[in-house]
């Protein structure tokens, strides 16, 4: 009798967790009613390192992450040119969501949880408007939209010779040999190609991702203790995983070691040399910045944070073969590279690839089935340009869900389309 009753209990157990592990999927997939936030100017009560990307904090912390962290400078342009205002109307616009409900044009932002939405159609602004307490002097933070302008970094590096995309990435980290990158090429880093077992699980707190966060601080739980004292030693940890043919993997920790390389061959941290290459000479308004560790490290991947327009700016000069007021800043062959794309084979294999087909991906941008390629970070945040209708459109968000989920894929590329769609025949 004990017996029964003790695997009786034993059943409902797993059966209890087996439905929490069906809710938890449930979320990650279905859009969530609109409830708004209230959002204030002011730092909220409780908020901490520990639960700063949490509701309700996460709304003014991913806005004002530079009073809850040391951050390096990537300095603006001497001067700025304002842009130019268009006048094509976008708000009668009907967007598809992922549960199949049709929203109007800035109700799907609204319910999107849109911080600041901007549309550039052949250099002049036709949409701009900005949520809560967003405004246009407001730097957000970029997520894994950091990845491509790092991307971009390196790639001018490699153009003046001073990286070899070729070159196994130990020639310039020889601190990482035995890890996964021990004799993987640097472009394998730029592509998302190399061999590596890391788990990118945002909703997950044991997950690798979060591990990686607890070493830069960037995540603080009181409860572990960071396994690694810096970054170096951490990287040194990971091994090789079990992705043979080397298929399209997608890890922030390979824009990490891009930002190691970085440093390596300049003598400077990134965010020097990203506002040396990039953001001083593409007419920025306002200093960007990137988070640092307490050792001083700038998380290259996930934290850099600038204005919705600066942001627009680097779609701009990727949309015109890198040219910014008649000079070439970054070389046209970098920007050619980037609007190809990679292996659409490679990237089939992916759970993206599975749902967005002939999609691929390329030194730290991810390319469409059209001409169209993009930035695409955390919670929502997109840097989107078309080259077809000569169209930027970059979306700062907070999102309820910390992850990268297919809702917000699918409703946030369906708003993309609709939009370059209606500009197709405006000339």
């Amino acid at each position: 009798m004990q017996f029964k009753k003790t695997s009786f209990f034993v059943l409902i157990t797993l059966l209890s967790f087996y439905a929490c592990q069906q809710e938890a999927k449930e979320a990650a997939t279905k859009v969530v009613p609109l409830q708004r936030v209230q959002v204030t100017d002011t730092r909220p009560e409780g908020l901490t390192k520990a639960n700063w990307l949490r509701p309700p904090y996460k709304h003014w912390a991913i806005k004002n992450i530079d009073q809850l962290f040391p951050v390096g400078t990537i300095a603006k342009a001497t001067t700025s040119d304002k842009l130019e205002k268009g006048s094509i109307d976008l708000t009668d616009l009907k967007i598809e969501q992922f549960d199949g409900k049709i929203y109007g044009f800035e109700e799907h932002l609204d319910s999107n949880r849109t911080d600041g939405f901007l549309v550039l159609h052949k250099g002049k602004i036709i949409y701009e408007k900005y949520f809560g307490t967003m405004t246009e002097t407001t730097r957000h933070n970029w997520f894994s939209v950091s990845k491509s302008l790092t991307g971009i970094t390196a790639a001018i590096l490699a153009e003046e010779g001073k990286i070899d995309f070729q070159e196994s990435i130990t020639h310039y980290l020889p601190e990482l040999k035995g890890s996964a990158w021990d004799g993987q090429a640097v472009q394998k880093a730029m592509d998302m190609t190399v061999n590596i077992k890391f788990d990118e699980v945002y909703l997950d707190p044991r997950s690798d991702a979060y591990k990686f966060s607890r070493v830069t601080r960037f995540v603080v739980n009181p409860k572990i203790k960071p396994e690694f004292d810096n970054v170096v030693d951490y990287f040194k940890s990971v091994p090789a995983g079990e992705n043979n043919d080397e298929l399209f993997h997608y890890v922030s920790l390979n824009t990490e070691v891009i930002g190691m390389i970085i440093s390596k061959v300049t003598g400077q941290q990134p965010s020097e040399v990203m506002s040396e290459k990039v953001w001083s000479k593409i007419g920025t308004e306002q200093d960007g910045f990137i988070v640092r560790d307490p050792n001083g490290y700038e998380m290259v991947s996930a934290a850099i944070n600038s204005t919705l327009r600066d942001a627009g700016r680097l779609g701009l000069i990727m949309l015109n073969d890198g040219q910014y007021n008649d000079q070439q800043v970054i070389p046209a062959s970098v920007v050619k590279t980037i609007k190809k794309g990679g292996s659409v084979e490679k990237f089939a294999q992916s759970k993206r690839g599975k749902i967005f087909k002939n999609f691929h991906y390329t030194n730290q941008w991810w390319h469409t089935d059209k001409a169209a390629f993009f930035a695409k970070g955390l919670f929502g945040q997109w840097i989107y340009v078309d080259p077809i209708t000569e169209t930027v459109i970059v979306k700062f968000t907070t999102s309820d869900i910390p992850t990268s989920t297919e809702y917000d894929w699918m409703n946030n590329m369906n708003l993309m389309e609709a939009i370059v769609e209606r500009l197709e025949n405006v000339k």
